[in-house]
């Protein structure tokens, strides 16, 4: 199809009218297409219109006529370099052969053929890829990624507007993730999604040479209303789907694509597609443990809620007989039973505090043998009632710049531990601490059967405990995670039978200092 421009004569490049398959009114009303002024012009003046590759134009009954060449005429035919004269305006016809638009795709199969090919042969069009490529491995943001992408396609092809689009989740809608536009006005995005629906359905890639010729696209209204010339719209293939496109186009200019260009195009959605399923399918790993450590997570604390409640209901039918039978006896019995279910609850709630949050440590001058001799005052009636024996061997006075809260916690982690490891057959715990220049350890060792070989590299993991029903394992993760925010570490040893030794390292960073 030919296609026409009207042009003002001694006008600039604005005052070009490209004459489209409707055709143009011209006239002084502002409601025509081209509003031209003077007396000599009426409202509704002329019509100018096309017919195949033939233009034609019409007066509508004006005052004045038309004239073509300087001939007054009611309808005529305008050929390339014809002179139309409008009221006192005078146009010049230009006509050139409309460009063969849009039959450019690439198939599916075709662009995996084509993306090995570039890789292995081209070698004008492989840095371009290799530098697309690179960006995968640098850039982890996917909408900092996509906008990268853009201006690597901009530096390398004509292009004037560019955006990219991944299919939601939830209704696998294309929505706009990136976009990148030479254009002066970009209040709304001029973006074609009769062209991003066909690519997405087919899996093709598609270029089209001016879309307001091509008959795929003439009822497309966001290719008319935004005057979309050349475009191209390559899938984002991932290695299973499609998960995306990229849709670049020239603006108003048409004519500016290249089979090169979208075969490049093509290759990048290739690139592009496989980064955006990898990341989707990172996030669905993500989801998927996380609901697992969820599910876990409720499991454990369940458990442990549900022993502490047998505990609480057995002290409460000691007192409410105490209380019926005005037996003190039996409020003697329950009381103990009750007030050691509310310490494994307080324990268990600040446990969980503990873990959710990441607080930085807030760091006082600690003195090491004061924290170690009150965390053993508190667990010290417990361990008499079990017949344990509790030594503690002092470090000399000295300090540590740490967070006294935090640390009083771990150690009381620690030492609940090994009670609970001795409570059936008793024994002893040993707390001893060596501060020096190079660091502060604090040591929990006790009798106890020891750690099971299996359970031993887990420690450190949320919900592993060695206590069986009685343990939800949280009190010695909440210790690893506050011991190396201080930049220390637990270090365990522990033989089968023979006991157990959880060490606190804390590095020399902590400010030890030895009091004189």
């Amino acid at each position: 199809m030919a296609r026409y421009v009207l042009m003002l004569s001694g006008g600039s490049d604005a005052d070009r009218f490209e004459v489209p398959p409707s055709g143009l009114v011209l006239g002084r009303s502002p409601e025509v297409d081209i509003v031209l002024t003077g007396p000599a012009v009426s409202r509704r003046h002329a019509h100018v219109w096309l017919e195949g590759d033939a233009l034609f134009v019409e007066d509508l009954g004006s005052r004045n006529g038309v004239e073509i060449n300087g001939e007054i005429t009611h309808l005529g035919r305008l050929d390339a370099g014809d002179r139309l004269g409008v009221g006192d305006t005078l146009f010049e016809v230009v006509k050139h052969q409309a460009i063969a638009a849009g039959r450019s795709v690439i198939g599916y199969d075709q662009g995996s053929t084509l993306c090995q090919r570039i890789v292995t042969e081209d070698t004008a069009r492989f840095p371009l890829l290799y530098r697309a490529t690179q960006l995968l491995g640098t850039v982890f943001d996917l909408d900092e990624l996509f906008t990268k992408i853009l201006e690597l396609i901009f530096d390398a092809l004509p292009v004037r507007r560019g955006f990219i689009l991944t299919l939601a989740r939830d209704s696998n809608e294309p929505e706009l993730r990136a976009t990148l536009s030479r254009e002066p006005d970009k209040a709304a995005p001029p973006l074609s999604r009769t062209l991003v629906d066909h690519v997405i359905g087919q899996r093709d890639a598609i270029m089209t040479l001016d879309a307001q010729y091509d008959r795929r696209f003439q009822t497309a209204q966001s290719v008319v209303s935004h005057a979309i010339r050349a475009a191209m719209c390559a899938p984002l293939c991932g290695r299973t789907a499609v998960v995306g496109a990229i849709y670049v186009d020239s603006g108003a200019e048409a004519g500016s694509f290249t089979e090169q260009d979208l075969q490049l195009l093509t290759v990048i959605g290739r690139v592009v597609g496989e980064a955006v399923e990898n990341a989707q399918l990172h996030r669905e790993m993500i989801e998927r443990e996380r609901l697992a450590a969820l599910g876990e997570a409720m499991a454990g604390v369940g458990h442990c809620v549900k022993n502490i409640l047998t505990a609480i209901r057995g002290g409460g039918h000691f007192i409410d007989r105490g209380v019926a039978e005005s037996e003190i006896e039996f409020v003697g019995k329950g009381w103990p039973m009750l007030r050691r279910a509310m310490e494994r609850i307080d324990m268990l709630v600040m446990n969980m505090l503990s873990f959710a949050h990441n607080p930085e440590p807030q760091r006082i001058e600690t003195d090491i043998d004061v924290l170690c001799r009150e965390v053993l005052g508190m667990v010290r009636t417990r361990a008499d009632k079990l017949n344990i024996t509790l030594e503690y061997e002092p470090c000399g006075g000295a300090t540590a710049w740490v967070d006294e809260r935090q640390l009083y916690r771990v150690l009381l982690n620690l030492l609940t531990n090994a009670v609970d490891a001795c409570e059936r057959t008793g024994g002893a715990v040993w707390v001893s601490s060596t501060c020096d220049t190079s660091g502060c350890t604090i040591k929990v060792r006790d009798s106890g059967p020891g750690v099971p070989p299996d359970i031993l590299p887990k420690l450190s993991r949320a919900f592993v405990s060695s206590k069986g029903s009685n343990g939800v394992g949280l009190g010695l993760a909440c210790s690893y995670k506050i011991v190396r925010a201080h930049g220390g570490d637990i270090l365990v040893e522990s033989t089968p039978g023979e006991g157990a030794t959880f060490s606190v390292v804390l590095p020399s960073e902590t400010g030890i200092r030895k009091r004189r």
